[in-house]
């Protein structure tokens, strides 16, 4: 398997610019979707309170401190950010006028960044802003596998998929990114495990990705014995896929550190970076991160904020709080002692937003454990076929 895609390290911020989608997609965690986009003057205040306070995530003297010494980077999410490329404009030239007037130390150390659907580039609004920001602007499309799932789960209001509207730019798409740098964001749900091994060889030999970063929901899919044994064998069969292409395609999922799981090994982390990424809502809060956002929220009166562009961040204390759920922490006795725990994700934002608590979500513990026991099992056949090693003696996972 080829390296990942190294990621640009550094503080992230998030611009929620607007709560609609021009689609429905069945899984999405974005549960209240509806009209209405970020007003400019927020997000200009936003950026001024991001660039005029020295610790703005509260991180001095913390383990993540460090995420402060890097370069920033500015994210834009929706529904699809795309659907207001002038408003992305603007906000990247305010930015950019008040870092370099600023002198501030990230005026020439920041990225910018977008999750889209992928059906918005005929656009020519779109492809003007993708153009205007090339060297700086990085876009993921999310493709979810073969026609027959992705157009299942991902469609438009009306009903329709939405792999031809994917397919008719991606070439486009594919000059404009690079293709050896171009990487998929593919969800996986109940739905999907008859397809997971044809998916994956779609998303390598049609739409010519060598990056797939593929995982499972964390919402309860409520998956019977019968699922698990075909999702087993669907693994099984990926895994062989991605031997015999193992020298022009990673595959999140059986990633060495991704995939594997070994016993808790640091009980005092949790598991992505909520607690450090600051987001503004259209409605002028800063959240956590993007997963506390009001459209989120199974209820609406769950009202996580760290802040708003009229008071600053004023409730600093709430970013400690989040990075403080810890393994140890708000893990279930069956994880503190689960063999495969260390590779097992959560949504802390996630859980948050369905029962307004910390807790750990446990629904895809099943689905790890297959996919930790397939990641294995790639590796060790790698090993025998390239001549290296990926585990000591003891079994456990060289890096």
């Amino acid at each position: 398997m080829i390296p990942a895609i190294k990621n640009y390290e550094g503080l992230s911020v998030t611009f929620q610019v607007t709560e609609d989608c021009n689609l429905r997609c069945k899984y999405c965690y974005e549960v209240d979707k509806k009209p209405g986009d970020l007003p400019f003057e927020y997000a200009k205040k936003f950026v001024d309170i991001i660039l005029e306070d020295e610790d703005p995530i509260n991180a001095k003297g913390t383990d993540s401190e460090w995420i402060l010494k890097q370069g920033l980077i500015i994210d834009f999410i929706g529904g699809d950010a795309l659907m207001v490329p002038e408003l992305l404009d603007k906000i990247l030239t305010y930015y950019q006028y008040r870092a370099i007037t600023m002198n501030h130390k990230w005026a020439y150390r920041w990225r910018a960044s977008i999750s889209s659907n992928g059906t918005l580039f005929e656009d020519p609004k779109v492809r003007d802003f993708m153009m205007k920001y090339k060297d700086n602007l990085s876009i993921g499309v999310s493709v979810d596998g073969c026609p027959e799932i992705h157009d299942k789960n991902r469609i438009h209001k009306d009903g329709r998929g939405t792999m031809k509207d994917i397919q008719k730019w991606w070439d486009w798409y594919l000059e404009w990114h690079g293709i050896d740098s171009v990487a998929t964001k593919a969800t996986c749900n109940r739905d999907t495990i008859p397809y997971l091994a044809k998916s994956i060889k779609f998303l390598h030999e049609e739409m010519r990705l060598k990056h797939i970063n593929i995982n499972f929901i964390f919402e309860d899919m409520r998956l019977t014995e019968a699922d698990l044994k075909q999702l087993d064998e669907e693994m099984e069969k990926s895994v062989m896929y991605i031997l015999e292409h193992r020298h022009d395609l990673h595959v999140s999922m059986f990633d060495k550190g991704f995939g594997i799981g070994e016993p808790m090994k640091d009980p005092d982390k949790g598991w992505c970076g909520s607690g450090s990424m600051p987001c503004l809502s259209i409605n002028g809060r800063i959240y956590p991160c993007f997963r506390f956002s009001p459209n989120t929220m199974h209820n609406r009166k769950l009202d996580f904020y760290v802040g708003d562009i009229w008071n600053g961040l004023n409730h600093k204390e709430r970013f400690e709080i989040v990075r403080q759920q810890t393994r140890k922490k708000i893990s279930p006795q069956k994880c503190l002692e689960c063999p495969v725990e260390s590779a097992c994700a959560w949504c802390i934002g996630g859980a948050f937003a369905e029962k307004g608590e910390f807790y750990r979500q446990t629904n895809i513990c099943e689905v790890h454990k297959l996919q930790s026991k397939w990641s294995r099992r790639y590796w060790e056949e790698y090993d025998k076929l390239e001549g290296t090693r990926s585990f000591d003696d003891a079994g456990k996972v060289i890096l």
